[in-house]
């Protein structure tokens, strides 16, 4: 984790905002939550040695990482959806009932917000940081609007061609604009000719798989760094805490004597070959979506102690019943003959039995190609076994 937010923090000593790009349950959104964190206490780099020779016990350590914009940072968190829109995000216009009637209050959304901040003299912040989690679920085109433009640190204060916020919506006198309204009860005026602060930075997340989010056009993703996040098989391997030096490549040979975690390293892998060689590498599985395999259990001392095998494998099984199969119908959706055969449905072990098998008719006079209905997590423990390590192959 600690590359990636080295790389986030260089896009935006560059003058650029970042996107972390990827399947779900590649770590983005944690990610974000930990540079949320990291942004107002700064963890240890993993870069450069201290020498304290006052402590002697502990004469080393890290130094904190650095953070290459200007503090304090004011940290905004923000989720886009379907019903998200320019109002929430830039300037909204809200009915307000006065003693002289009815009128439209300017109430400030989270981006000009960010930019009121820094152009208050009483504030303590130099920077603003907005995390945009899910940009690609709502019409992120629509939210930014004109201010679109502001994502290109050029046409902010202090770029190559610095522009005036182009707020028709709101009134001027005396070259000042109308009361705008700000969270925290808060109010503001923008000047005439007023420019985008430069200290306004964003982080965002995408979903490549999400078919229902509105894909973010080139115009917008062009004014981003793009930071791709995939699938990391040694995140698992730690999470479990097996040598992958050690995972043997199965043959046919060994691979009855897989174990459960060997078999759900392998299993996602083989996976993930299959959907990036059939769909593309966008459509690959997350790792986290087996993290929920049992790996330790609390004893009744409090300590944690490694899993019983035999529980260990029900709930791989089980994270299959619930996570990992229904992505996988999902990616091959359409494509049956494509899920049989990443299951090796038509190929399956020539002794003992498989999870996976072809639907047939009570009457059976009515061929299928369709896939059985199974829970995996309710067979045999034997089943269980065999058939996971069958799907390594």
């Amino acid at each position: 984790m600690a590359d990636k937010i080295d790389d986030i923090l260089s896009s935006w000593r560059a003058g650029r905002n970042a996107l972390l790009y990827g399947p779900p349950a590649t770590g983005k959104t944690r990610l974000i939550s930990e540079l949320f964190t990291a942004l107002n206490k700064p963890p240890e780099a993993h870069h450069g040695i201290l020498l304290d020779v006052a402590d002697a016990e502990k004469p080393f350590s890290r130094p904190e990482q650095e953070i290459t914009i200007p503090q304090p940072i004011k940290v905004v968190w923000t989720t886009f959806h379907q019903s998200y829109g320019y109002e929430d995000f830039v300037l909204g216009l809200r009915p307000e009932i006065t003693s002289q009637g009815a009128r439209l209050q300017p109430w400030a959304g989270i981006y000009l917000d960010a930019a009121l901040e820094l152009a208050d003299t009483d504030s303590e912040y130099k920077s603003v940081v907005i995390f945009i989690d899910e940009i690609n679920r709502g019409n992120a085109a629509r939210i930014f609007g004109e201010f679109m433009t502001f994502l290109d640190f050029d046409y902010r204060d202090g770029g190559s061609v610095p522009l005036p916020l182009p707020l028709r919506q709101l009134t001027y006198e005396e070259g000042q604009s109308e009361e705008i309204r700000r969270p925290g009860g808060r109010t503001s005026r923008i000047p005439e000719g007023f420019t985008f602060p430069r200290h306004v930075y964003i982080v965002s997340t995408m979903n490549s798989v999400d078919r229902a989010a509105v894909p973010i056009d080139s115009a917008l993703a062009r004014r981003f760094d793009r930071i791709e996040m995939r699938p990391d098989l040694h995140v698992l391997a730690l999470h479990w805490d097996i040598d992958e030096t050690a995972i043997p490549t199965p043959t046919e040979d060994n691979w009855e004597a897989l174990g459960p975690f060997e078999t759900a390293y392998l299993l996602l892998d083989r996976l993930n070959v299959a959907i990036a060689s059939g769909l593309g590498p966008e459509f690959e599985l997350g790792h986290g979506l087996l993290t929920p395999v049992l790996a330790r259990r609390t004893a009744d001392d409090g300590t944690l102690q490694p899993a019983e095998e035999k529980d260990a494998w029900r709930s791989l099984a089980k994270t299959w019943d619930d996570v990992l199969f229904p992505q996988l119908e999902d990616r091959y959706s359409g494509r049956p003959e494509q899920l049989l055969d990443l299951l090796h449905v038509d190929t399956s072990p020539t002794t003992g039995g498989y999870a996976w098998t072809l639907r047939t008719a009570k009457g059976g006079t009515v061929e299928t190609r369709a896939l059985a209905p199974v829970r995996v997590s309710e067979l045999d423990i034997d089943v269980i076994k065999r058939s996971f390590r069958w799907l390594t192959r």
